[in-house]
């Protein structure tokens, strides 16, 4: 497994590689890194097509066995890539409202942070397409995280500035790093 990640905050969405699958900021680097990590990683040369898979997760059709989880948030993307089911979140730190962040908390966590807790639970949702991501059960104590399922893979990451990111697999052991790529490979010329 891979995890991919660039700084988009300088570039302009109509200069992305490739076409975003929605009108969200970020969605159309978000395919683009993709795009970049999916030849480095499995030697493609362009994207296969794509479908929905019954909890709405993109797949690539053809290659059932190509796993990969994108992610946005203000001027960051990410993707993960692995042979083995995935999912991934990217959070910016931001104030939230005491009710939201009240809802996130009903249920024990640890000493995990809300965008911490946010991030795993997105990415638990992502691999598996099930929970509700206000009780989603993760704990951390003295360090150890405790996912909702004895055998799962998750990772947090804080290395990117100003968010917070977590992995999530049932197979694939996640990396102790991301790799950041430069924004200017993710623009169809080298213009930022």
């Amino acid at each position: 497994m891979r995890v991919y990640w660039a700084d988009v905050r300088a570039l302009r969405a109509a200069l992305a590689r490739r076409p975003g699958r929605s009108n969200a900021d970020g969605s159309a680097f978000a395919w683009s890194l993709l795009e970049r990590a999916a030849l480095e990683v499995w030697g493609l040369k362009a994207l296969p097509e794509t479908a929905l898979n019954e909890a709405g997760k993109p797949t690539f059709s053809a290659y059932p066995s190509l796993h990969f989880s994108l992610s946005h948030t203000k001027g960051v993307v990410l993707a993960a890539l692995s042979d083995a089911p995935v999912g991934a979140d990217v959070e910016r730190r931001r104030e939230i409202p005491d009710v939201v962040r009240a809802r996130l908390f009903e249920v024990e966590h640890g000493d995990l942070e809300l965008f911490e807790l946010w991030t795993l639970r997105e990415s638990w949702f992502k691999l598996t397409g099930h929970g509700d991501l206000r009780d989603i059960p993760f704990t951390r104590h003295g360090g150890i995280l405790i996912p909702p399922n004895p055998s799962a893979l998750c990772r947090l990451y804080d290395t990117i500035p100003g968010c917070a990111c977590a992995v999530s697999t049932l197979r694939d052991i996640p990396p102790d790093s991301l790799i950041q790529v430069d924004p200017k490979q993710l623009v169809r010329h080298a213009e930022v």
